[in-house]
C-alpha cells in the first residue's frame, strides 16, 4: 500500500484544501444555474448573476490549483502534470471520437459532458502517479 505522506507537505495539503473550496463552490452554484435556467426558474438577470458567479468561482479555482502547482516541489508537480496531460489526452480523444460517433447518430451529449471524462482520468492519473512515486508502506 502507497502512501502520500512525503509527497505533499502541510503547506500542500493546506493549497490543495483552499482549491477544493473554490472548486466545490463553482460546482454547487454550477449545477444550481443549470438547474434553475433550465427549468425557467429564474428571471434572466438572476440567471446572469448565478452564471457569473459560477465563472467567477471556477476563475479563482484555477487560481487556487496554480498557486498549488507553483508552491508544490519537483515531485508533486511532475506528479500533477502527469495527471493533467492523461486528463488532457483522455479529453480530447473522447470529445473527438464521440463527435465522430454522434455524426454516426449516437446520442448528442452537452458541452460539459467531456469535462467529467477529463476529471476522472486525472483523478486516475493523480492514483497513478501516488503509487509510482510514493514509498510503499513495507519500505518504510
Amino acid at each position: 500500500m502507497a502512501t502520500c505522506n512525503a509527497l505533499y507537505t502541510p503547506r500542500d495539503v493546506q493549497n490543495m484544501r483552499v482549491f477544493n473550496y473554490w472548486f466545490l463552490s463553482a460546482m454547487v452554484f454550477f449545477l444550481v444555474a443549470t438547474f434553475a435556467i433550465k427549468r425557467e426558474l429564474v428571471v434572466p438577470a438572476l440567471g446572469w448573476t448565478l452564471t457569473a458567479l459560477s465563472v467567477g468561482l471556477l476563475v479563482m479555482g484555477v487560481r487556487a490549483y496554480i498557486v498549488f502547482i507553483r508552491n508544490a516541489d519537483e515531485l508533486l508537480r511532475k506528479v500533477q502534470l502527469e495527471a493533467l496531460a492523461l486528463g488532457f489526452g483522455a479529453g480530447m480523444v473522447f470529445m473527438l471520437g464521440w463527435r465522430l460517433c454522434e455524426r454516426l447518430g449516437a446520442l448528442k451529449l452537452d458541452v460539459s459532458d467531456p469535462i467529467i471524462v477529463m476529471m476522472l482520468v486525472f483523478a486516475v492519473g493523480q492514483y497513478i502517479g501516488i503509487r509510482r512515486y510514493c514509498v510503499k508502506d513495507d519500505e518504510q
